[in-house]
């Protein structure tokens, strides 16, 4: 089947479209299907989406640039049996419109916002099964985290050994941080004696980079890690603290005991219900979590070992790993049917 995938990926937009759809485009393209990516170009700010563009040439997948202000008139375009469509950038118009240039169409959500006209509908978000969508008869849900794409290293992973305390500390929110959370995170961290391992991500701002720098010279418990190997430093880290995005998934894959930072409205379901079944410890929208907030939740977590245990424990079992391969398959079964 030849299948095109419209998403996008830059500096104010970040890259989870981007980044969780390549782990479907990679598993569909080992199934013998033809993948290529459509992706926007905007005339007045060429960089503006130039990351996310990148990030999928590099990876091996052709791209088909579109005009960001022409965007159905350039789908019209496409030649493909099945549109996927991993964008914030949708309404209930595009989904009607772009129903009839392709034979299939899915879209890949987490905020079930409108009516979907489509064929198919994936939320690999923990509680998802639960939601009321609005969709045709015939339209396939696709929900919940038996759904969760997880990238191929983290699908078997050993089960965590928890150390009787804590020495390393992995801190993430993301492949962009255009509001310098993580600066603000090293910033109340520093003086902890705990050792920091901080991602720096392909978006982050030129000016949050050089302030990070210059916070890990003063203080050698920080360390930055720029195009970093998740999988690696999650294992060598007793703890995590990230946004309440994608990478949750990868790091309760882990068994990594993890202090969740809602750092957009998409992520507030997320981090809600992973904190009600005890997988990990949420503190809320990153605006209002404070040093001594932060410094305590860390300092109890290393007093407790059982309670690591038990998030850890909690957290492998929310995932099996197999969720890109049930979606494949599922687009095989239309596709032959």
């Amino acid at each position: 089947m030849k299948i095109a995938i419209r998403a996008d990926g830059g500096l104010q937009i970040g890259m989870g479209h981007i980044m969780r759809s390549l782990v479907l485009a990679k598993e569909l393209k080992k199934n013998n299907n033809d993948v290529f990516y459509v992706c926007k170009q905007s005339s007045l700010l060429p960089e503006k989406y130039e990351a996310g563009i990148n990030k999928v040439k590099e990876q091996g997948f052709d791209v088909i640039i579109i005009n960001e202000g022409d965007i159905f008139a350039e789908l019209s375009k496409i030649q493909a049996d099945c549109l996927i469509t991993d964008s914030y950038d949708v309404n209930e118009e595009y989904f009607n419109i772009i129903k009839k240039y392709f034979k299939f169409t899915g879209y890949i959500d987490d905020m079930n916002l409108y009516y979907f006209n489509v064929d198919f509908i994936i939320n690999q978000n923990i509680g998802a099964e639960e939601w009321k969508y609005k969709v045709n008869k015939g339209t396939k849900l696709l929900l919940g985290t038996d759904y969760t794409m997880l990238r191929e290293e983290f699908r078997r992973v050993k089960d965590k050994f928890i150390d009787e305390r804590i020495h390393n500390i992995m801190i993430t929110v993301g492949a962009s941080d255009f509001n310098g959370i993580t600066n603000k995170i090293c910033d109340y961290l520093k003086e902890l004696h705990f050792k920091f391992h901080v991602i720096v991500g392909p978006c982050f701002t030129k000016e949050n980079i050089y302030e990070l720098m210059k916070l890990s010279e003063k203080n050698k418990n920080i360390e930055l890690h720029f195009h970093a190997d998740m999988i690696k430093i999650m294992n060598e880290c007793d703890i995590c603290i990230s946004a309440c995005g994608s990478t949750l998934y990868e790091l309760a894959s882990c068994g990594i005991p993890t202090i969740g930072l809602i750092v957009a409205d998409n992520q507030k379901k997320i981090g809600e219900k992973l904190n009600q079944l005890k997988v990990i410890k949420n503190l809320g929208f990153y605006q209002k979590i404070s040093k001594k907030k932060l410094c305590e939740t860390i300092k109890d977590l290393d007093r407790n070992i059982e309670k690591r245990q038990e998030m850890s424990k909690k957290s492998m079992e929310i995932v099996d790993g197999k969720g890109v391969n049930r979606i494949v398959s599922y687009l095989e079964y239309i596709n032959n049917n």
